[in-house]
């Protein structure tokens, strides 16, 4: 009787030890910063300072579009938030 549960629940028992096996050697690679030099190489003959300028305008201008989008949007935290307390 025990050969025959073994015989079925054995391919069941060693994809599990397999996946279990797996999953504990997994890990996270380093993170790497974001080279913006592959997106602005173009501007690369304008000179370091230029492409400074350049970066940082950009960045800067990401960091509005988020800065405008969070106080648009605050509105729509008040809206839920008087929902909720209604609730």
């Amino acid at each position: 009787m025990r050969n025959l549960i073994d015989t079925i629940f054995g391919p069941v028992l060693g994809w599990l030890t397999s996946i279990s096996s797996r999953l504990s050697s997994l890990s996270v690679p380093m993170a790497r910063p974001l080279n913006l030099s592959n997106y602005f190489g173009y501007f690369e003959w304008l000179g370091s300072y230029w492409m400074t300028f350049i970066t940082t305008c950009c960045t800067l201008a990401f960091i509005y579009l988020i800065i405008y989008l969070v106080r648009t949007q605050s509105g729509l935290f008040l809206k839920f938030k008087e929902f909720i307390q209604w609730w």
